[in-house]
């Protein structure tokens, strides 16, 4: 009882004129959403009105808190969030804004990061909007990539890539390769992503590679016919990360090699 009551009140906030009390209500609901888990689906209704409502009243900074909650939403109900109803009420806000974002706003992060939890928790019912996200995902990784090696060549005429636009590209990967699962496998195999992975799992910065690993694993689990033929290549690169002066990134190379040996070693057959 005293929980409806809780929610009712922090849902009139977050839909305050302030901004403010927005900011503030919003923060508090995402707090809420870490602790209360699965005790928020009897609610998920109401919830995606109120958080759906709030992309026509929000502004800027407060958009990046609603993308925030949302993420934390598809976090803590996990599948719950795949009923009909409340993927076509929480898809289309999304996307709209995914469509007005160009490849180089910022603004593309917490959106990316938002996604991501969106898409593990849907994990089917976001098949009809995978290819896009997918696409975009790789273009995204694609131009990092080549901006980089156009720095390298021409530091003075080239700036940097800022390669935190990799890195939620490859985390967006990774959450629609653990919701689709098998269903991403052919949009594996209409793209680079694997060869473009190979430069990933390569680069200087140590956040790149944790991500990049990660994605590795997960695309082993969810279609290694596609990760089998690159297994000498990523091989070699796992074992040089096997490192524990850089421990997210040696767990993730430690995980990406134990999901490549169990799909390596169900492939075997018992010698009789």
């Amino acid at each position: 009882m005293y929980f409806q009551k809780l929610m009712t009140e922090l849902f009139k906030r977050i839909l305050d004129g302030n901004k403010r009390v927005q900011e503030a209500a919003c923060s508090a609901f995402a707090t809420l959403e870490e602790e209360a888990c699965t005790e928020l689906v009897p609610y998920l209704s109401y919830i995606l009105e109120t958080l759906v409502f709030a992309f026509s009243r929000y502004q800027h900074k407060n958009l990046l808190i609603l993308y925030d909650a949302i993420g934390t939403l598809a976090d803590s109900v996990g599948n719950h969030l795949n009923q009909e109803s409340y993927v076509q009420k929480l898809m289309p806000p999304l996307l709209e804004k995914w469509h007005s974002l160009s490849d180089d706003d910022k603004d593309l992060f917490p959106l990316l990061e938002c996604l991501s939890s969106v898409a593990t928790a849907l994990q089917s019912g976001f098949l009809p909007y995978a290819g896009p996200v997918f696409q975009r995902s790789v273009r995204l990784i694609e131009k990092n990539l080549s901006e980089s090696v156009n720095h390298s060549a021409n530091p003075e005429a080239c700036d940097p890539p800022d390669k935190d636009f990799m890195i939620v590209a490859l985390d967006l990967l990774s959450g629609l390769a653990e919701g689709l699962e098998g269903n991403i496998e052919g949009l594996v195999a209409q793209s680079r992503l694997l060869l473009l992975l190979y430069q990933c799992v390569q680069d200087l910065l140590a956040e790149v590679r944790q991500s990049s690993f990660a994605l590795l694993g997960d695309l082993t689990k969810a279609c290694f016919l596609h990760v089998k033929p690159h297994i000498a290549s990523f091989m070699p690169i796992l074992a040089e990360n096997l490192n524990p002066d850089f421990i997210s990134v040696c767990n993730n190379a430690t995980w990406a090699v134990g999901e490549i040996a169990i799909q390596l070693g169900s492939k075997k057959t018992p010698e009789g």
